[in-house]
């Protein structure tokens, strides 16, 4: 997973919570708001109707919820609460058949005569039901417009920013230990200034290591071959000599094979440290078919030697890109191997898959 969408994935996780938090947060504020702007006018509508019950005796006379939304009903004398008392109930509504959330404001007054009363005040109030149904919607619309708004940001903004990182991993793919020095490509932000430059100078210390390795090794390669050559010149000076008693020869022959196996563990151990230090970089498109072919034709007298019938299945090519020295030096071990450790007369048959092709 990219970096960028990585990080969406959590973005979009984070910003459901928040605006969940927020959406309960605004629910709460905004039912308080309302509930505050009902009562208020409630109040409002308490001191316009007593101010008319004193101007108009017959507004006394309201003992039913009429278009005013309000009634007053006459108390006994006596002692009574005057303070203003709310509430929320539901009433039946006609027009939609169902009961309707209302607010009631719940009070007592005295007339001019100094006559109590009961005034009750309603007015609607949203459904709540409703508001939280709405303000659902709403939510969700929002949050997809804004991941998608902000997966748009982070497509073409965090490209942009994020370039010439890429574009350092696309030169550090491209990058061959020995091949020459890295350069970083220019950046804006300076984290990835400062990863350009510390990429830079851990890479120029592996050049040099590599180097001095690879002069190491090949020096030390020449140093040991070249005693190694000589002993084995000695050895061949002082076989030659037919003064030497048969022990003595014996024990030459043993000495000589042992610098062979010496010779070619020094030329095993110096290939293997040149693969491992990517020292056969070219590579080609290798046929196997003639490889073989011409590996046997390089091991006649030792195939005729042990009696081996050699043969090919040709029915399909087999190609393979590699470095060719490699490649020669793989086949022949293989081929050798096989005709070394097989029993005489045995046949050696070669079958290549049937899917190679170059």
């Amino acid at each position: 997973m990219k970096l960028r969408n990585y990080t969406l994935r959590y973005l979009i996780v984070a910003l459901l919570g928040v605006i969940a938090l927020w959406a309960s947060l605004f629910y709460v504020v905004i039912l308080d708001e309302v509930y505050d702007n009902i009562d208020d006018g409630l109040k409002n509508s308490k001191i316009l109707i007593i101010r008319q019950a004193y101007a108009d005796k017959s507004v006394l006379d309201t003992p039913e919820f009429g278009i005013n939304q309000f009634k007053i009903v006459p108390l006994p004398k006596g002692q009574h609460d005057y303070s203003e008392k709310f509430e929320s109930t539901f009433e039946f509504s006609e027009y939609d058949n169902e009961d309707q959330p209302v607010r009631l404001l719940k009070t007592v007054f005295n007339d001019p005569q100094g006559n109590p009363h009961l005034l009750t005040i309603r007015a609607s109030m949203v459904e709540e039901d409703e508001l939280m149904e709405d303000l659902m919607i709403a939510l969700i619309a929002l949050y997809v417009m804004l991941v998608i708004s902000i997966a748009a940001i982070n497509q073409i903004i965090l490209r942009k920013v994020w370039k010439s990182f890429y574009l350092m991993l696309d030169k550090l793919k491209q990058y061959k230990l020995g091949t020459g020095a890295f350069t970083p490509p220019p950046s804006p932000v300076e984290e990835f200034k400062t990863l350009g430059r510390e990429l830079e100078e851990m890479l120029r210390r592996n050049e040099e290591i590599y180097a001095s390795q690879k002069q190491f090794i090949e020096n030390a390669s020449h140093e040991l071959q070249t005693p190694l050559a000589i002993s084995l010149n000695k050895l061949e000076l002082f076989a030659d000599n037919n003064q030497l008693p048969d022990e003595q020869m014996m024990e030459l022959g043993k000495i000589s094979d042992t610098l062979q196996r010496l010779v070619r563990l020094n030329r095993s151990l110096l290939m293997l440290s040149k693969i491992e230090n990517r020292q056969y970089a070219e590579e080609e498109l290798v046929d196997f078919n003639q490889l073989v072919k011409q590996l046997t034709e390089d091991f006649e007298d030792l195939i005729e030697y042990k009696g081996i019938t050699i043969t090919t299945d040709n029915s399909s090519q087999l190609y393979f890109t590699m470095n060719k020295g490699l490649a020669v030096t793989l086949l022949s071990n293989l081929f050798k191997n096989a005709i070394v450790h097989n029993r005489p007369g045995e046949p050696l048959k070669f079958i290549y898959p049937k899917t190679a092709s170059p």
